[in-house]
This record gives structure tokens, C-alpha cells and sequence, in this order.
């Protein structure tokens, strides 16, 4: 797998993974969009982790500038 996320990308998916996160964990366990409120937040805290976004592989998208120099 090659990082297909740059900083900036990653920084503003941190943001909003834990964002999401939070509200979901706000949210009272019966709702039942707390539970998928959580996953795309832990999804997306994870491809910034990993600097890589399957999706973005899809649609030949990469913000990271160390491969863009190559």
C-alpha cells in the first residue's frame, strides 16, 4: 500500500473522526445512528493512521506530496 494521505488530509480527518466519534458517543445508545456515527469516525481515524484511503484509490486521487514528487 502506497500513503495516498497527506498532512493536511490527515490532520482534517483526525478532526473529524473524533467529532463524529463524540457525537455518537453522545448520543443515547438507542439512537440508532449513534452506532454507524462511531464507525465512520474509527474508518476514517484509521486510513489517516495508515495514510492510505482505499477510496481514494478508486478515483486515482493523492494528496500526499512525497509520492507526488516520484
Amino acid at each position: 500500500m502506497k500513503a495516498n494521505v497527506g498532512v493536511k488530509d490527515a490532520a482534517v480527518r483526525y478532526f473529524i473522526a473524533a467529532l463524529l466519534i463524540a457525537i455518537g458517543a453522545y448520543l443515547p445508545k438507542d439512537n440508532p445512528i449513534s452506532l454507524p456515527l462511531i464507525g465512520v469516525g474509527v474508518a476514517l481515524g484509521l486510513t489517516a493512521y495508515f495514510k492510505f484511503c482505499p477510496l481514494y484509490t478508486l478515483f486515482r486521487i493523492n494528496t500526499c506530496p512525497l509520492d507526488q514528487k516520484k
